[in-house]
């Protein structure tokens, strides 16, 4: 499960969908609108049992009230770098989906730590390339209207290598 990119990117950056418009951060809620999103939600959570280190019955109000503090430069750098990693470094299916996989190595370089993304990038060119050379091997029959196989002079069957159409990670 995950979030659309174009969802993520709209909620970092307003305006970006508009195209004569300004692209600004993500500006601090107010009471008023902190108010109706906690009516359109749930606004506390009460554990049932032991979660990790809280007890049963243990009440977390809603997260919404956290609008009301302006997003951190580097929570936008580490949004920034979610889509960056999903769109071009994991490019995993559905591609238009960020999943949790991107969170952490985006926390990662948001706070200077280096990692590793070379082989990952590897990996993902060498699987498009196999899924590319896999449909470029595909040989289809040619079937007349009845679903006959249609033959040449000397009776043996004629066949086509399909136009491949292969969505590459790295390709838009």
């Amino acid at each position: 499960m995950g979030v659309k990119q174009m969802s993520w990117a709209s909620y970092l950056f307003n305006g970006i969908n508009e195209k004569d418009s300004l692209v600004t951060s993500l500006a601090p809620y107010t009471d008023e609108k902190i108010a109706e999103r906690i009516s359109a939600s749930t606004s506390s959570y009460t554990t049932e049992s032991n979660e990790d280190t809280f007890k049963p019955d243990m009440i977390f109000e809603s997260f919404h009230h956290q609008a009301r503090v302006p997003i951190s430069g580097q929570a936008l750098l580490v949004g920034s770098l979610m889509l960056c990693l999903k769109h071009c470094v994991v490019p995993t299916l559905p591609h238009e989906v960020i999943i949790a996989d991107v969170v952490y190595p985006a926390v990662l370089l948001a706070h200077r730590k280096s990692i590793a993304l070379l082989p990952v990038m590897v990996a993902g060119i060498q699987s498009g390339l196999r899924a590319l050379a896999k449909s470029f091997r595909r040989v289809e029959a040619v079937v007349d209207a009845e679903g006959n196989p249609v033959t040449d002079s000397n009776g043996r069957p004629l066949v086509k290598t399909p136009n491949s159409k292969v969505k590459l990670p790295y390709t838009t």
